[in-house]
């Protein structure tokens, strides 16, 4: 759960399918939908119940990103390696391409998807 957020009467800051709780609010429920909240015009407290979902999922985004990214350097330096195989085995230029491409990979999966979320939130 968030801490409480001011909203100032604008429009809609969060994603319609967020719950929020609005501050004051206790008839017959303090619990929404984001897209059942009538946001512009007023001004209140809110916060969001589900964040440690969308924390959670925006974790796993960018983790999933960073293993996309890793695979690509590894399919890279796996293409190198068949050319210098393939080719005269005197050229170190393919041979270190291919081993750069491998410590890219392991420098891309030694990343941490939670200080990569810290570091966004702080821009």
């Amino acid at each position: 759960m968030s801490d409480w957020i001011k909203h100032d009467g604008g429009p809609q800051p969060v994603a319609d399918d967020v719950w929020v709780e609005l501050q004051g609010i206790h008839d017959p429920d303090p619990l929404w939908h984001a897209e059942a909240i009538r946001w512009e015009g007023r001004p209140f407290l809110y916060r969001v119940l589900n964040q440690h979902l969308i924390d959670a999922a925006r974790l796993e985004g960018i983790r999933l990103g960073l293993e996309a990214a890793a695979r690509e350097a590894d399919k890279g330096s796996d293409r190198l390696a068949g050319e210098w195989r393939e080719g005269f085995k005197a050229d170190s230029h393919l041979e270190g391409r291919s081993d750069g491409m491998d410590e890219a990979a392991e420098l891309i999966r030694a990343l941490d998807p939670a200080t990569i979320a810290k570091e966004a939130d702080r821009e």
